[in-house]
């Protein structure tokens, strides 16, 4: 059980973030206050978790990497990797296919979800997941499929997560 860190994710979609990532190799993309980094890294074998920690125009714009790190200590997550920095600098860092599986819980904008999708896409394995945060909110739909160059048929959804498996 994951307490005292602030989080937009519900129940069920912790739940499903953990079943997508158990055993697996996961990038995150955006943390905050790493709610959904101790929860992916409850289950993984990895996590490699990605963020500039000055917030965002929705969350606020303010430093989160102290309690960041703060909780990955007080919550035991000795298996995550921490990059710090914008997602368009860090992901052409990674070799293609080098994850089992991304989360996107960055800017929620059409254009940047667009983008953190179309970053994120070279680098899930054959048969791999992506999921994105707060679907059915702000722009992340039509990003979503900006990003994926057409409307993903098989899009799955638990409350304002959605997923896609065997990418």
């Amino acid at each position: 059980m994951i307490t005292g860190i602030p989080t937009a994710l519900t129940a069920p979609e912790t739940a499903q973030l953990q079943k997508l990532a158990r055993g697996g190799t996961v990038l995150e993309l955006g943390a905050h206050f790493g709610y959904s980094t101790i929860a992916l890294a409850q289950v993984a074998t990895r996590v490699h978790s990605v963020d500039w920690h000055q917030g965002d125009s929705m969350a606020g714009h303010m430093n989160s990497l102290e309690a960041y790190f703060t909780n990955l200590r007080r919550h035991g997550a000795p298996n995550v990797v921490t990059h710090v920095g914008r997602f368009e600098d860090v992901l052409p860092l990674f070799r293609d296919m080098a994850f089992d599986g991304v989360f996107i819980d960055g800017e929620h904008d059409r254009v940047s979800v667009a983008r953190d999708t179309d970053l994120a896409r070279r680098l899930v394995a054959p048969g791999g997941w992506l999921a994105w945060h707060d679907f059915g909110r702000f722009e992340v739909g039509a990003g979503i499929a900006d990003g994926m160059g057409a409307w993903p048929i098989d899009l799955r959804q638990v409350d304002w997560l959605a997923w896609l498996q065997s990418i």
